[in-house]
């Protein structure tokens, strides 16, 4: 008669396990879509770029609007950068928060004028 290896059974517990696994990693890749169906990393990488540029020139003593012209930011963009930085926030909150309680995520609307920001850079 062969011996049965024990260690090589699934479990209740080990399967529990193996769903519970799956379903997190399917919440966070449903996290990490619905953000950069807004804005690429690129994009992302983009606004970062310009934030450093305008801060950069507003050290430098330029006046507000030449440092939104080199930049490339418009007025009221610093408000929807920091918008956009919130929601994602918010997106991995929720993420996380849905993977611990095993409930279905309710994903947080989109601040009004991120995609229009996004769409420009």
């Amino acid at each position: 008669m062969p011996l049965i290896d024990f260690t090589q059974i699934i479990t209740p517990e080990h399967r529990a396990a193996q769903a519970s696994a799956k379903r997190a990693a399917m919440i966070k890749a449903e996290c990490r879509d619905r953000i950069l169906s807004v804005g690429s990393e690129t994009t992302q990488m983009n606004i970062a770029q310009a934030g450093i540029v305008f801060t950069a020139a507003m050290l430098d003593g330029a006046a507000r609007a030449d440092a939104l012209t080199v930049s490339g930011l418009r007025d009221g963009d610093l408000m929807l950068a920091q918008a956009w930085k919130g929601w994602v926030a918010a997106m991995q909150a929720e993420c996380r928060d849905a993977i611990e309680t095993g409930d279905n995520p309710v994903w947080p609307d989109v601040p009004a004028g991120v995609t229009d920001l996004a769409a420009r850079f």
